[in-house]
C-alpha cells in the first residue's frame, strides 16, 4: 500500500513538472473569457508566452488597439493606468525573440495570436517583441482578391531581383547606353535578365495560397498580407463570441477603445 502511494505521488509530481506542448491559457478579459492554445512548433515563442502569463505580466494590461478588419494588440507596460491622451503600443518588455515563422502550417486566419516587432528597415531578421502580441480580426477576401495579393507579391518578389540584377550589371548598361544604335543590345541584355529574375523566383520559391488558406481566408477571414513576415505562435479555441464583440469597439483616433478594455488575468488550464 506504502508503494503505490509513493509512486502514485511520484507520477503527480512528474506529471506537474512536465511542460505542456501545448498549453492552453484562459484570458479573462473585461469583455469575457477568451481561451487560446499555445503551438508547438514555436517553442521560443510559447515559452516566454508562458512565462509572463503564469507572472502575471498581462493582468491589468489594456487591449489597447482594436481594428475592426485587422486586429487587438495588447502587452504594453504602460498601458495598465494610461489615460486616454498617451500613446500606446512602444513599450514591450526589453528583449526580442528570434523569428519562429512556421509557414504556410500556421497564418494570418481570424483568431491566431501573433507577436508584434519593428519593421524590416529596423529588424530584417524578423525577431519578435518580447510581451507585444496581437489577435488577428481581419476580413473575409474573395478568391479574386486572393488571386491579386498572389500576383501582388510575385510582382515584388520579381522586382526585388530585378533591382539586384540591374545593380550588379550597372556598368554593362552604361557601356551600352553609350553605342549609339544601342536598341538591339539592351533589348538582348532585358531579356537575359529577365530570365535569370524568372529562374531566381522559382528558385526561391513561388507565393501562393494553399487550399486550407483559402478556404480560412474567405469563409472566416484573416490577413493574408501578413504571411511569411511574422510569427503566428497560438490560436483562440474558445470565446471568438468575444472576440467579435471586442471587434465592434468604438475607438479613438489612435484604435484604442473609448471604454477601457483590459485584460484581467490569464491562467494556465491544460492542455
Amino acid at each position: 500500500m506504502k508503494k503505490i502511494f509513493l509512486f502514485c505521488c511520484l507520477f503527480l509530481l512528474l506529471s506537474s513538472c512536465r511542460k505542456a506542448e501545448e498549453p492552453i491559457f484562459e484570458i479573462q478579459t473585461s469583455e469575457g473569457i477568451i481561451k487560446v492554445k499555445l503551438y508547438k512548433e514555436t517553442p521560443k515563442h510559447r515559452d516566454n508566452f508562458v512565462k509572463l502569463a503564469n507572472s502575471g505580466y498581462y493582468n491589468e494590461q489594456l487591449l489597447y488597439k482594436v481594428v475592426s478588419d485587422f486586429l487587438i494588440e495588447t502587452g504594453d507596460l504602460n498601458s495598465r493606468k494610461a489615460d486616454h491622451n498617451r500613446l500606446l503600443g512602444g513599450n514591450g518588455i526589453d528583449y526580442t525573440i528570434a523569428a519562429e515563422i512556421e509557414y504556410p502550417k500556421y497564418f494570418h486566419k481570424r483568431g491566431v495570436l501573433s507577436a508584434a516587432r519593428l519593421p524590416d528597415t529596423e529588424n530584417p531578421e524578423k525577431n519578435s517583441n518580447g510581451s507585444l502580441f496581437y489577435i488577428i480580426l481581419g476580413k473575409n477576401f474573395t478568391p479574386a482578391e486572393l488571386d491579386s495579393i498572389e500576383k501582388e507579391r510575385y510582382d515584388r518578389q520579381v522586382n526585388i531581383i530585378w533591382q539586384r540584377l540591374i545593380a550588379l550589371n550597372r556598368s554593362k548598361i552604361a557601356q551600352i547606353t553609350s553605342i549609339d544604335d544601342n536598341r538591339v543590345l539592351l533589348e538582348t541584355l532585358q531579356d537575359s535578365l529577365a530570365a535569370v529574375a524568372e529562374k531566381e523566383v522559382e528558385k526561391e520559391g513561388v507565393f501562393f495560397f494553399s487550399k486550407e488558406q483559402r478556404e480560412a481566408y474567405t469563409s472566416i477571414g484573416g490577413v493574408p498580407f501578413m504571411d511569411e513576415d511574422y510569427t503566428v505562435f497560438g490560436e483562440i479555441i474558445a470565446g471568438m463570441e468575444v472576440l467579435e464583440k471586442i471587434s465592434h469597439s468604438k475607438v479613438d483616433f489612435n484604435s484604442r477603445p473609448k471604454k477601457d478594455i483590459r485584460i484581467i488575468s490569464i491562467r494556465e488550464v491544460g492542455e
